[in-house]
C-alpha cells in the first residue's frame, strides 16, 4: 500500500504493508479525528514514525522505551488488554512518544502515556497512567550515551 508522508517536511510517497497499520481507537489526545497510523522503522536507528494514514502533515516520533529505560514497567489495565484483543504480553508492542530536539540531550520520551499497539489484532491505544513515578518528559540519554545521541539526532 502507498501512503504519503511529510516527514520531517520533506513529501514524499512510501510503500508499506498491512502489517504496519494500527487503529487508535480512541484517537491519540488533539487528534482525536485520525485513528489509522502506520509504524515505520527509521533506517540504522531505534527511532520509528508513527504516521498518520489519514494526514500526510501528521507523525510522531516514537521509542520502544525499554531501550534507554529497562526498568520501565507498568500493569496494563484490564479494560485496555481486553479493548486491544491482547490475549498475552508478546502481543503488545509499547513505544513513547518523543520529543525531538536539534540537542540530542533535550530529547524526552513520555513515560505517562505509553503507546501499546497489538500486534495481533492491529489495535492500538494511548495508554494514561496513574504512576508519580513516571515522567511525561523523561530524557532518553544519559552522559555517555555518544553513539546513540548521534544515531538519534541524525534522525531528529
Amino acid at each position: 500500500m502507498q501512503i504519503r508522508t511529510n516527514l520531517l517536511g520533506t513529501e514524499e510517497v512510501m510503500e508499506i504493508s498491512e502489517q504496519q497499520i494500527f487503529a487508535f481507537e480512541p484517537g491519540l489526545g488533539g487528534f482525536e479525528s485520525l485513528r489509522r497510523y502506520a509504524l515505520i522503522a527509521e533506517e540504522d536507528s531505534p527511532l520509528e514514525w508513527l504516521q498518520s494514514l489519514d494526514d500526510p502533515d501528521v507523525s510522531f516520533a516514537v521509542l520502544e522505551p525499554f531501550l534507554f529505560r529497562p526498568d520501565y514497567v507498568f500493569e496494563l489495565p484490564d479494560v485496555d488488554a481486553e479493548a486491544l484483543g491482547m490475549e498475552e504480553p508478546a502481543d503488545a508492542l509499547v513505544r513513547c512518544i518523543l520529543t525531538l530536539h536539534e540537542e540530542a540531550e533535550r530529547i524526552t520520551a513520555n513515560l505517562l502515556a505509553p503507546l501499546v499497539l497489538c500486534r495481533r489484532t492491529h489495535l492500538a491505544r494511548q495508554v494514561i497512567l496513574q504512576d508519580p513515578d513516571l515522567e511525561l518528559r523523561a530524557p532518553i540519554f544519559t552522559r555517555g550515551d555518544a553513539d546513540a545521541r548521534g544515531t538519534l539526532a541524525a534522525s531528529a
